[in-house]
């Protein structure tokens, strides 16, 4: 199996791709995440993490999907319109002609090249009771999505999955995922964005971000270019993993967040369906 630095090697080879495809068709991206943490401290990867994370607005990754084409041959761009069976609320470009397989992707019949992932800055409503509403109903969207409870929520959220499923079984769940993205999209807040996914939502909050800090981007030293990134990119860091995200944390605490079972630059995922994904089929 690879190393993890051949992976990082890989990623960033999609990061450029994407870069390319960008400036090509006028379209804005910005690092996030761990991969703006990892450009702020360390001009490149966090040592220990193993992937990369972009943000762009709604309107943005239309026009990505519009211009899909342009992307090389072994380059697919993942999302629930592109491939029916993916069942998450973020995008991804992945390497077609790689292998990544790892826990919290499950076996679904999909693309599972090596990838870099994309997530949505949507409107955060400026009212607070309509974005508390939005924040529970993005969070019954994933569950609507996944078809089941996401990781690391206990058992308050295992008893949210459940009920969930108990109400908006069949047409119900159809209507409520339209309903919840047309609001997601289209709640006309001014002030912040969110992606309403991942480590940083609950049932009962989310990040905020000022939507100014993504008018435009500064670039940063990311590995071996400069990468576009939100202005102001400490304080959206500071919002994200708070006030001492330039301290590195404690030994046992520096590992990757995904459990891989196998990857490979030189194979295609598609060799392993039936051992690693597509089981049951």
């Amino acid at each position: 199996m690879m190393s993890v630095d051949e992976l990082k090697a890989k990623q960033l080879e999609i990061l450029h791709e994407l870069d390319r495809v960008c400036n090509t068709a006028g379209i804005q991206y910005y690092l996030a995440y761990g991969s703006l943490l990892g450009a702020v401290r360390h001009k490149g990867f966090i040592p220990w993490d193993d992937d990369i994370d972009v943000v762009m607005t709604y309107p943005e990754m239309q026009k990505l999907l519009a211009n899909r084409n342009q992307f090389g041959r072994k380059y697919f761009l993942q999302c629930r319109e592109t491939e029916p069976e993916y069942n998450m609320m973020t995008y991804s470009i992945r390497d077609s002609s790689t292998s990544f397989f790892s826990d919290d992707q499950g076996t679904l019949n999909i693309n599972h090249g090596i990838n870099i992932d994309i997530y949505i800055l949507y409107p955060y409503p400026d009212n607070f009771f309509k974005a508390h509403k939005l924040i529970i109903d993005s969070f019954i969207l994933r569950l609507l999505y996944l078809k089941r409870m996401p990781a690391n929520h206990g058992i308050i959220g295992r008893l949210a999955s459940k009920l969930v499923s108990l109400l908006y079984s069949g047409s119900r769940g159809t209507k409520k995922i339209q309903k919840v993205e047309d609001y997601l999209r289209n709640n006309g807040g001014k002030r912040y964005y969110s992606v309403y996914f991942g480590y940083d939502i609950t049932p009962f909050s989310c990040l905020k971000f000022p939507q100014e800090s993504f008018e435009k981007p500064v670039f940063l030293q990311f590995e071996d270019f400069m990468a576009p990134c939100p202005l102001n990119p400490e304080k959206i860091c500071e919002i994200s993993y708070g006030k001492t995200y330039m301290q590195f944390p404690p030994e046992e605490k520096r590992i990757s967040n995904h459990h891989i079972l196998f990857m490979s630059c030189d194979e295609p995922y598609t060799n392993f369906e039936g051992k690693y994904y597509n089981i049951n089929h």
